[in-house]
């Protein structure tokens, strides 16, 4: 029974207020201290900034793929014994040691995406396309005199973009189980711990919880003055259950520029090392909503819709080191270290919810409308944080069908990469703030990146043949699973192909790559019920152009 349906002997409860009235009070026990109070984290310490972190963004910011130059992934990627390749900076450092002359290269690109989505017995599907900016890059070659077995050193500037985050989600399905709003109302009754005070619910989650409270999709059950516990009027078990929707749009990318070395040793021995500093810029808007499919007209529910938008940006810094050693002309051998990535990551979220609980008309209407703003005297909602993102590890091989120094008389080449990343080495820190609560968050956090993820190896292989000034290339790349769970299976195949030209100090390599994913993708988690996952059939291409000129 709602809280200001109990009868007489109940103290009338702060839910019983008008949403301007909530407004009111909050904003005088609240910014009172601080007109400005940055985004709320003096006042709300964790609880305004936790929500939007979570494992997937973990693992959405630590699973790149190589990038680079047309010519390096026409033949998978697989850059980590070749050599002479810009991408070389980002894969093996060591590959910069071929350069005995100097060059720059761009490389824009287009890219198309289906996804399909399977959710509770529902079919849905979504596409996204448009233009990207690949690799863009200058080498510097230069040869050594003397009789110094350093033969020659080469220096990199380069840009490379190692993910796309550019995507469109559209799920739906009718739940007889559980409902979106349970997730606040676990939230709001905090199982295991304290219940959120009946006076702070209003501001508690000015992202969700306190959205859906002050416009009384969720209420409060007092008996004799006393809060006992949240509930929602959303009943999935109702006849009919409830229709869910989730629509998401996603954009944005994972960059990295890098300041690369490479040296050969009397040919046979070739070392690196680059300093990469990425930048990473990601945008999602969200909309989840569930409508009554019961008929019922008086179950005080009807329709709701929930809408969040966050913003993501990040700086970091790793290191990569490597080696390549050629014990004859034609083969190569490469070993690769990709120190972690350390990011510093800055969220700005705002969220928006609108309600219609039919005849239950508290304040005169059925539908009511609030977003953060209203909580937060106009500002999002942000929070500074970090992650660490896995190291890598890397052996490669190439074999060379011809080694003639005339490069037209050359034949082409084999190469293959194999990679281990361990994504359970994922790491947050919420240290900002201080807070024991931020500690708390990142260890709950951290232990079930650790119970959720494993290492994974990533085989990239690919190959070329050459007729005078122009190339065929085509390779495959296969990035492993990493869920520890058989029962999902995340891995991620590349099929590649590609033409080249080279001839008097141009090139230009055309290249198309077709991706092919399997996942599952999870609208949201309940501690108190089970829940229900979306499978995803993800597929899509890209077409490149690289662009080069030596010097």
């Amino acid at each position: 029974m709602k809280g200001h349906e109990c009868g007489p002997q109940l103290i009338i409860p702060f839910k019983t207020l008008s949403l301007q009235q909530k407004v009111l009070i909050y904003h005088h026990t609240v910014f009172k201290m601080n007109k400005r109070i940055t985004f709320l984290l003096i006042a709300l310490g964790v609880s305004a900034h936790a929500w939007a972190q979570d494992e997937l963004d973990a693992l959405r910011y630590s699973r790149l793929t190589t990038g680079g130059t047309a010519r390096t992934q026409a033949i998978g990627g697989a850059a980590g014994s070749l050599g002479g390749d810009i991408t070389s900076t980002h894969v093996n450092p060591a590959g910069l040691g071929f350069f005995r002359t100097s060059e720059v290269v761009i490389t824009p690109g287009f890219f198309f995406r289906t996804n399909k989505y399977n959710y509770l017995g529902t079919a849905t599907d979504e596409q996204k396309s448009g233009f990207m900016m690949g690799n863009a890059g200058i080498v510097f070659g230069m040869p050594t005199h003397g009789n110094s077995k350093w033969r020659n050193v080469a220096f990199s500037i380069d840009y490379n973009r190692l993910a796309d985050f550019n995507n469109k989600l559209y799920i739906k399905g009718v739940n007889t189980r559980t409902s979106y709003t349970d997730r606040w109302v676990e939230r709001l009754n905090n199982k295991g711990g304290t219940m959120v005070p009946l006076n702070t619910a209003a501001e508690f989650d000015p992202l969700g919880a306190s959205l859906a409270f002050n416009t009384y999709l969720i209420d409060a059950k007092i008996t004799n003055g006393v809060l006992q516990n949240y509930f929602t009027s959303v009943n999935p078990t109702n006849p009919g259950g409830i229709l869910q929707q989730d629509q998401v749009s996603e954009k944005g990318g994972y960059r990295e520029v890098s300041l690369g070395l490479g040296s050969n040793y009397d040919d046979k021995l070739y070392l690196g090392l680059s300093l990469n500093f990425p930048t990473l810029h990601y945008e999602r808007v969200r909309t989840f909503g569930e409508d009554d499919l019961s008929g019922d007209k008086n179950n005080e529910f009807a329709f709701f819709e929930h809408t969040d938008r966050l913003k993501t940006d990040a700086v970091g810094f790793n290191a990569k080191l490597g080696a390549i050693y050629a014990p004859s002309p034609n083969i190569r051998l490469g070993l690769g270290f990709h120190t972690p990535t350390w990011l510093g990551l800055k969220d700005a979220s705002t969220a928006t919810v609108l309600v219609n609980t039919e005849n239950y008309q508290p304040d005169g209407k059925s539908e009511r409308y609030q977003n953060t703003e209203d909580l937060t005297n106009g500002l999002p909602v942000e929070y500074e944080y970090n992650l660490r993102t896995p190291w890598r590890a890397l052996a490669s091989g190439s074999y060379i069908f011809g080694t003639h120094e005339d490069v037209s008389k050359q034949k082409g080449f084999i190469t293959a990469d194999v990679e281990y990343v361990n994504y359970a080495a994922m790491k947050y820190s919420f240290n900002k703030s201080g807070s024991q609560d931020d500690r708390a968050l990142a260890t709950r956090l951290n232990n079930s990146i650790s119970n959720l993820y494993q290492g994974a190896v990533n085989v990239r292989v690919g190959g070329e043949l050459k007729f005078t000034v122009l190339a065929v290339r085509a390779g495959f790349a296969y990035y492993g699973n990493p869920y520890k769970s058989s029962s999902v299976d995340a891995s991620m195949k590349k099929i590649s192909g590609g033409l080249g030209y080279r001839n008097k100090g141009f090139y230009a390599d055309l290249t198309y790559v077709h991706t092919l994913q399997k996942d599952r993708y999870t609208p949201y988690t309940l501690k108190e019920a089970a829940y229900s996952s979306a499978s995803v059939d993800a597929s899509g291409g890209a077409v490149m152009m690289s662009v080069g000129f030596k010097f």
